[in-house]
């Protein structure tokens, strides 16, 4: 919260939503193995998707980072106003505090009241970046859970056992790269 507006680029911002989508989407995966009760047999069938590449070129993606932008930047805002107000208190309580004529029970008040602030605004801070991550959440998951439909369609299309993220994958062969084939199905060019 306390970063400038203009430290939030756009590809930084988006490449930070791409990472956190895929981190999910790696989770995900990797539970459903866990979990699986099927062996790994000879026959299975390995295959692997970049699912940033696809994400970032979804439809509509570009509009929901705007719209993530814009609830950042409203926090933002907001914080800004919580930073200007908090700087007011603490200058007018320094002067009070300076001054020889300020009786202690004054300059408690004050302090209190500074405190008070202070505590509001770090518990702004801890809800803003609760409620940005949740929105965030909120708005990818569509795009989250249409690609997921997709990867699961072409993978039942081509028969394949399981299909991982490139990013959790250390070595694979370019043969099974599905990523066009879900670009296909998401009519992504």
């Amino acid at each position: 919260m306390t970063k400038s507006k203009t430290q939030y680029n756009t590809p930084v911002f988006l490449r930070s939503v791409l990472d956190a989508a895929r981190r999910v989407f790696t989770v995900l995966l990797f539970s459903f193995l866990l979990l699986s009760f099927l062996p790994c047999s000879a026959q299975s069938k390995f295959g692997h998707v970049d699912y940033g590449e696809i994400m970032k070129n979804m439809h509509g993606i570009d509009s929901i980072q705007t719209v993530i932008m814009k609830y950042h930047s409203d926090l933002e805002d907001v914080a800004e106003q919580m930073i200007k107000e908090l700087k007011e208190k603490e200058t007018a309580f320094e002067k009070l505090a300076a001054g020889s004529n300020t009786s202690q029970a004054v300059l408690k008040i004050k302090q209190d009241e500074l405190l008070s602030l202070y505590r509001r605004f770090q518990e702004f801070q801890q809800s803003a970046e609760k409620d940005f991550t949740d929105k965030k959440l909120e708005l990818l998951e569509p795009f989250q859970q249409k690609l997921l439909d997709a990867i699961k369609k072409v993978g039942k299309a081509y028969n394949y056992n399981y299909i991982f993220d490139i990013t959790a994958v250390l070595f694979f062969s370019p043969n099974d790269d599905i990523t066009e084939k879900v670009k296909a199905e998401l009519k992504i060019k």
